[in-house]
């Protein structure tokens, strides 16, 4: 697996501009009006993927009843699919955020480390959104109740059987695919159709695991999509119209290939 990783975040620099088109980019930026954190956009996403939820809900046992089948599940290469997608969005995503960061300030390549940093941030925010909800709603997993689709009792959900709505992994995929793919389209618009491609083919990997594995239900990873996506381009608005600030200052690599994180650390 390191190995590949390597190979991923490899690629994805040599796909990002130089500091050059960055140093172009802020100056753009520095035109625009700093965005609101939550923006009228953000509510419709998020109240799409809510009525989404609801309709799918109707459909929850059938879906998992079928995706259960000994037709689906005695498939060898679903079950592998099934691995990858868990995998990615249990810690994968998050590391590979994390390395592309870490890669970009060793580098001093600010490109690639400012799409790490989107994607951790996408990740840490829509996860707190995503907590408080699963607490709140407290739906049992299906393989808890197979047979019910909408056992929930509100502020149950602090235990692992009851925090089905929404789904974490799910909402982790696609907040990391999100921001990822509006970052690579600030910085290098013509290579944000393949990150994207790639990373949201990933996160839709993840939202079928769940429901593989019968950890979440069909709502669950529909509602967790929405919460990721929403996320995900809300991080990226508020760092675009917001260039210069505290957080990038501290994170990512300045123009003297250094950066703030720790008193003594200085890349050059």
């Amino acid at each position: 697996m390191k190995p590949v990783r390597a190979l991923v975040v490899v690629g994805l620099a040599m796909l990002l501009p130089g500091r050059a088109d960055a140093q172009e980019s802020r100056t753009a930026d520095s035109l625009v009006r700093p965005a609101p954190v939550v923006m009228r956009r953000d509510l419709l996403i998020i109240g799409a993927g809510a009525g989404l939820a609801f309709l799918a809900q109707k459909s929850d046992l059938r879906v998992r009843n079928e995706v259960r089948s000994a037709a689906w599940q005695d498939q060898g290469p679903l079950g592998t699919l099934a691995s990858a997608g868990n995998a990615w969005g249990g810690s994968a995503a998050l590391a590979l955020g994390l390395g592309l960061w870490g890669g970009g300030v060793y580098t001093r390549h600010e490109n690639v480390a400012a799409v790490g940093v989107r994607g951790v941030e996408a990740i840490v925010v829509s996860g707190l959104v995503t907590k408080v909800l699963k607490a709140g709603f407290g739906r049992s997993r299906p393989r808890v109740t197979p047979t019910d689709a909408w056992d929930v009792e509100f502020g149950r959900g602090w235990d692992n059987d009851h925090e089905s709505f929404p789904s974490g992994h799910s909402t982790a995929a696609f907040a990391f695919a999100a921001a990822v793919t509006s970052e690579t389209a600030r910085r290098a618009p013509d290579r944000a159709v393949l990150i994207g491609a790639g990373t949201f083919t990933l996160a839709g990997v993840t939202a079928f695991a769940r429901m593989y594995d019968d950890a979440h239900w069909l709502s669950d990873v529909t509602m967790g999509a929405a919460i990721g996506m929403a996320s995900g381009w809300a991080v990226t608005r508020w760092h675009a119209t917001r260039p210069g600030n505290r957080l990038d200052a501290l994170l990512l690599p300045g123009r003297d290939g250094r950066t703030l994180v720790g008193a003594t650390i200085s890349w050059r």
